[in-house]
């Protein structure tokens, strides 16, 4: 688990690097202040998974990918409104399967988080709405705890952490000079172990931190 969680710092470190570079290139070269803001969305996560992934062939049973979601950011504007670097932390819920293995009963719980670092884009409706587009790199943690035959203690744990890049479409709109809100659709692909792929829809609010 040591040597994962020293992995797992040295791609977000990276992360962290690739996107502090990419956003380098898009500063123009007057010297603009940059702007720095954040947010906290929550919604809605879903776990494209299978009782396949969660507990192997042979599972027969039910499947729920549905949970609750939540993410909490902070960026800086690169280039006036229009391109920011964005760092955050999301909670992408948790998927379950519940059924039977070769005859034996048996369940399964795969939860994931992610560090992100990724660039967004803005295509303004006016001076105060735009569409959002976001690219970027996700320390992808997942975990899942399996149990089998239910009742009889059986229970085993294992986890994983992989560097994948990840995107989102959305849409923002500002209220006033500080405050505004966010909706936003994610995608992330998780990598060796449990949920292949989440994907969250989320809301949420903007405040963007006075000169």
């Amino acid at each position: 688990m040591y040597r994962q969680f020293n992995k797992s710092k040295r791609h977000l470190r990276a992360a962290l690097a690739v996107v502090a570079i990419m956003g380098t290139l898009t500063i123009p070269a007057t010297g603009h202040a940059m702007d720095i803001y954040g947010g906290l969305s929550m919604g809605q996560a879903r776990h494209e998974t299978t009782g396949g992934d969660l507990l192997g062939s042979g599972f027969s049973g039910t499947v729920d990918g549905n949970d609750t979601g939540w993410k909490a950011f902070v960026g800086l504007e690169l280039w006036e409104k229009y391109v920011g670097a964005e760092f955050g932390y999301a909670d992408l819920g948790k998927a379950s399967a519940k059924g039977t293995v070769g005859g034996v009963a048996s369940s399964a719980t795969s939860a994931a988080t992610a560090y992100t670092a990724s660039l967004v884009g803005l295509i303004p409706f006016g001076t105060q709405s735009g569409v959002t587009i976001r690219l970027g790199l996700a320390a992808e943690k997942i975990s899942v705890h399996t149990a089998g035959p239910i009742g009889a203690g059986a229970v085993n744990s294992a986890h994983g952490s992989d560097m994948k890049i990840f995107g989102g479409l959305g849409f923002q709109h500002y209220f006033s000079k500080t405050w505004g809100m966010r909706v936003e659709a994610e995608r992330h692909n998780m990598g060796s172990i449990g949920s292949p792929y989440v994907n969250m829809i989320s809301a949420g609010v903007v405040y963007q931190f006075e000169k």
